[in-house]
C-alpha cells in the first residue's frame, strides 16, 4: 500500500484567474462588426507570465491606433513561506482616436492583487493606470491630475503595524473607508452636475453609475429618487450614512477612478457627469470605471456607447483580476 506521505507535505494551492484587453468593442449600425482585440490575453490557473504587443491599425475609419499591448502574470512571493499570491495585468493602447472626439497619445490600465496566504481578502493597487494627453473633441483634458490612486489605500486592517496582517478582514463592497469614498463620489458629481446644469436631475445616460443608490440599503434608510432635482438629492445623499452607493447584499459595486472632470473650456460642446460625458451625435464615454462583482477587480480606462450615426459599444484599456486559494489551513 502506498504510503501517504510519499510526495511530501500538502502545500495549498492558488488558483490563478487575470484578463487584459487592449481595445475591443461591437458595431451594430451602419454595419455590424467586431472590433478587433488582437492582443486579449488571460493568465494560466497556475500562474506564471505572458505578453503580447502589435502594430496598430485602423479600422473602418471609426478607431485607429498605433500600438497595444498586454500583460499578465502571477507567481506567489517567498514561495517556501506564507507570502502572498500576486497577480499584475495591464494593458496599454496607444495613439488612440475614437471617431476623431476622443484621442489620447497612451492609454493604460494597471492592477496589481495581493491574496494573503491566510485566506483572507486581498489589498488592491492601481498605480501605473493613466491617460497621457488626452482629448475630447479637441480639448487637453488632464485626467491623471485627479486619479484617485488612493481608492484601495484604507481599509478595516490598513493601520495593523506589521505589514503581513495589512490584508482585509471584511469583502471589499463592505469596507466602510471604501463606501464612504464612493458616496463622497457621487455626492461631488451630483453637485457639481446641480452647479453647472441648473439643478437638473442626474441624465438617465448615467443611471448606471449611481443606480446603487436606487437600492434600499438598510430598513432605515430612505429609497432615493434620482429624478429629484441634483440640489436636492444630493442633500439626501449627505444625510444617508455610508451604505449608500452599495447593493443590498454587498458584493457588487461600481465607482470610478475619476471623481470629477477638470475644469472644461466654455465651448466644451458634451455634458459632463461624473466620470461620463455625452457628446451629441457620437455617443457617451466613461473614463476610469472600477467594477467589484464577487471577488473579482476590473478597470476600464475608456468605455465608449456610440449613438447617432454609427451605433456600438467599444472599451480601451481593461484589466481584470481575481482568484481563489485551496488547501490546508497553515499549508
Amino acid at each position: 500500500m502506498p504510503k501517504n506521505d510519499i510526495e511530501g507535505p500538502v502545500h495549498k494551492t492558488f488558483y490563478y484567474h487575470a484578463d487584459a484587453s487592449a481595445i475591443g468593442g461591437t458595431i451594430h449600425r451602419p454595419f455590424s462588426g467586431f472590433v478587433p482585440s488582437q492582443t486579449s490575453i488571460s493568465l494560466p490557473l497556475v500562474g506564471g507570465f505572458l505578453e503580447k504587443e502589435r502594430k496598430g491599425r485602423k479600422w473602418k475609419d471609426i478607431v485607429s491606433y498605433t500600438n497595444e499591448s498586454t500583460r499578465v502574470s502571477g507567481s506567489k512571493q517567498d514561495p517556501d513561506k506564507d507570502g502572498p499570491w500576486t497577480t499584475e495585468v495591464s494593458a496599454s493602447i496607444e495613439g488612440l482616436n475614437i471617431l476623431g472626439v476622443i484621442e489620447a497619445d497612451k492609454v493604460v490600465a494597471q492592477l496589481s492583487v495581493a491574496h494573503p496566504h491566510n485566506g483572507e481578502q486581498p489589498t488592491i493597487a492601481l498605480t501605473g493606470s493613466k491617460f497621457e494627453n488626452l482629448r475630447i473633441s479637441g480639448a487637453a483634458i488632464d485626467l491623471d491630475k485627479v486619479i484617485r490612486y488612493d481608492l484601495f489605500s484604507e481599509h478595516d486592517r490598513s493601520a495593523e503595524p506589521d505589514h503581513r496582517n495589512r490584508y482585509p478582514k471584511e469583502l471589499w463592497p463592505r469596507q466602510e473607508k471604501l463606501r464612504e469614498k464612493i458616496k463622497n463620489q457621487k455626492i461631488l458629481a451630483i453637485k457639481k452636475y446641480a452647479a453647472k446644469y441648473k439643478d437638473e436631475p442626474i441624465p438617465n445616460w448615467i443611471h448606471h453609475h449611481f443606480h446603487e443608490l436606487e437600492h434600499d440599503p438598510g430598513p432605515n434608510a430612505k429609497k432615493i429618487d434620482l429624478q429629484r432635482k441634483s440640489e436636492d438629492l444630493a442633500k439626501d445623499l449627505i444625510e444617508e450614512d455610508a451604505r449608500v452607493g452599495l447593493n443590498n447584499d454587498g458584493n457588487y459595486v461600481i465607482c470610478s477612478l475619476i471623481d470629477h472632470f477638470p475644469d472644461l473650456p466654455p465651448n466644451f460642446p458634451g455634458i459632463v457627469c461624473g466620470n461620463g460625458v455625452y457628446l451629441p451625435g457620437y455617443g457617451r464615454f466613461f473614463f476610469g470605471e472600477v467594477i467589484i462583482q464577487q471577488g473579482t477587480f476590473r478597470v476600464s480606462m475608456i468605455r465608449a456607447q456610440l449613438g447617432s450615426g454609427i451605433g456600438g459599444a467599444m472599451s480601451a484599456g481593461v484589466a481584470s483580476s481575481n482568484g481563489q486559494g485551496s488547501g490546508p489551513k497553515g499549508g
